[in-house]
């Protein structure tokens, strides 16, 4: 980034930071303890609405990438019910019609509800008997040449869609669907469709039947599952972009192929990864600042000394600082993505989409696993949603989920990564110098590459297939991907910690979190390593060591690590993070 351009993107950050400040100072935005599962995912909306009267165009929100980003981290942190709403709405709805329908001026009505928020968007992707398995989906487009127009259909009940959230029968709901295009009796794909599921009645478009599902004891969402009877669908719902065309004579042309007109009409898919995975990292980072407050607080019992402060003992300290480190580098990974994803126009986004599969997959796992500790180590206080990190949990198993199941899209990344695909890298351009040791990152990751092309290039055996062939490398694929995604968050460290000017105290704070990112990821591999080669016995004896070290380095610049997350105020409202300590927090209820 050129100096020019520093001071124009610090000024836009802290402009955006204000905003969404204000926004989530209303009233609509704060917690409601009492609540049930199911009042709380109709609340959602009524957030949304909020949403849209204090940022205004929704058009302008979804293509607004650095914004959108934003406010998928503020409501993962303050509103996780509105949280999960978010990207049905903006990325595969609204932003579903503005590329797929670029140009076109039938969509204006659509697009005008979306836009103002009258009306909430929602894709129906996944169906009972196919989740990810996107290319196999069953629900049918059958095209009418006579009424120039699409008969939708579930023919059987593996084709119900499962499980958007359409259950709110008193949200007017704006639909994408996902269907099988035939056209004369012949296959063509699978293609989106928009179709007005609920109007402003909250009445259901004719043939349309939901059933909405149990709640979910992890997070509030009005999910369901939808079948069609013969819904008719005018010729101008079809959203096929440049993927394919009907003819006034009913034939239908495409330069692709069918796979290929689906990855063309289902990109806006990779942004809502980015925005998700983003999210639950903010959760993470809401977390540790929770958690940390508490246990500072907390005073236990220790031999010798009577009392001391959680956090001064090593087993909270330990799995609080490598926490702080973890997501740091999560942290950093997700903005280099995010950045990514903003300078690119929609054409080019295409070439991101394996950073997207890495990234979702890594960071949000990894929030998962942080947000977990932080919930052990608060004891019974991490239980309570007051005190928000249950909340966090339950959107992070969504996410995991959620626009490509984290294990597929591993998956499906280890294959490109192992066909040679470039992969866009923090330090690319750069002359980021290595850290002592993490170069055995990038070469876990190479290593594993290199073995999984040899597995698959050797000879079929007897009787053997592709796919037996690729579902036999498949769990050394995964550990590809995770190696890779871990890779590419320590580059973002180092870059970072290479902008600081050394001896300065940001970079003993950079230098310090990288330490133990390191040091932690070293002993978590050891055995492969040793193994490998790559760590000697005296080495990988020494790790332990080297982390405890490492962690106290940390320990003092944990206040400017927090600083740096820059969170919102509201969280304080939690009681074992209020400033007036949790002990009066929650005497002042009792009273």
């Amino acid at each position: 980034m050129s100096e020019s351009r520093v001071p124009v993107a610090e000024s836009n950050a802290r402009e955006r930071e204000s905003r969404f400040a204000r926004l989530f100072a209303a009233e609509v935005f704060r917690q409601r303890e009492h609540q049930t599962l199911g009042e709380r995912a109709r609340h959602a909306y009524r957030q949304l609405q909020e949403v849209h009267r204090g940022l205004g165009s929704g058009k302008v929100i979804a293509q607004d990438l650095p914004s959108l980003f934003a406010l998928f981290e503020w409501s993962a942190m303050l509103a996780p019910e509105l949280f999960l709403v978010l990207s049905g709405h903006f990325n595969l709805t609204l932003n579903a019609l503005l590329s797929l329908g670029r140009g076109r001026t039938d969509l204006e009505d659509y697009l005008r509800e979306l836009d103002s928020g009258d009306s909430v968007g929602v894709f129906l992707l996944t169906e009972l008997g196919y989740g990810s398995t996107v290319f196999s989906l069953e629900t049918e487009a059958e095209y009418d040449h006579d009424r120039r127009g699409f008969w939708l259909t579930t023919p059987r009940d593996a084709a119900l869609k499962f499980m958007p959230n359409v259950g709110a029968e008193d949200v007017p709901k704006l639909v994408v669907i996902a269907a099988r295009l035939k056209v004369a009796g012949e296959d063509q794909g699978v293609f989106p469709f928009i179709l007005r599921l609920r109007g402003k009645d909250g009445g259901l478009h004719q043939g349309v039947r939901v059933v909405p599902q149990p709640e979910r004891p992890l997070y509030a969402m009005d999910n369901a599952m939808i079948g069609f009877d013969r819904v008719w669908l005018s010729f101008r719902d079809w959203l096929p972009g440049d993927a394919g065309s009907i003819s006034e004579q009913g034939v239908f042309h495409s330069d692709y192929g069918r796979r290929e007109r689906f990855r063309r009409t289902i990109e806006m898919l990779q942004t809502g990864r980015v925005a998700l995975s983003c999210g639950a990292v903010a959760s993470a980072r809401a977390s540790l600042s929770i958690a940390l407050s508490y246990a500072r607080q907390r005073r236990v019992a220790v031999p010798d000394r009577g009392t001391a402060a959680m956090l001064e003992c090593w087993n909270v300290q330990h799995d609080l600082l490598i926490g702080l480190a973890r997501i740091q580098a999560c942290t950093l990974f997700g903005r280099f993505v995010q950045e990514r994803f903003s300078e690119e126009g929609d054409e080019e986004r295409e070439r991101l989409s394996l950073l997207a599969m890495l990234l979702k997959p890594y960071i949000s796992r990894t929030a998962f696993e942080i947000i977990q500790t932080c919930r052990e180590r608060c004891g019974a206080q991490g239980m309570f949603g007051v005190n928000r990190i249950p909340e966090y949990l339950g959107t992070c198993q969504a996410v995991m989920t959620a626009e490509g199941e984290n294990q597929v899209l591993q998956l499906t990344a280890a294959r490109r990564l192992v066909m040679g695909e470039h992969l866009r890298t923090p330090s690319e351009g750069t002359d980021a110098a290595r850290t002592e040791g993490s170069s055995l990152f990038a070469e876990r990751a190479r290593r594993l590459r290199t073995r999984i092309a040899q597995g698959l290039e050797a000879p079929l055996g007897p009787g053997e297939d592709r796919f037996e062939r690729w579902n036999a490398w498949s769990t050394e694929a995964i550990a590809l991907a995770e190696a890779q995604g871990e890779a590419l968050a320590l580059e973002c460290l180092q870059v970072a910690l290479r902008a600081e000017v050394p001896s300065s105290e940001g970079f003993r704070t950079a230098s310090a979190v990288l330490r133990v990112f390191v040091a932690d990821g070293l002993r978590r591999h050891a055995g492969w390593f040793q193994s490998e080669g790559l760590l000697g016995a005296e080495e990988a004896r020494r790790l332990d060591v080297e982390l405890r070290e490492a962690c106290v380095e940390l320990l003092p610049h944990v206040p400017r690590v927090l600083e740096s997350f820059a969170l919102p105020e509201a969280l304080r409202e939690a009681p074992i993070a209020a400033p007036e300590g949790y002990v009066e927090a929650w005497a002042r209820r009792f009273r």
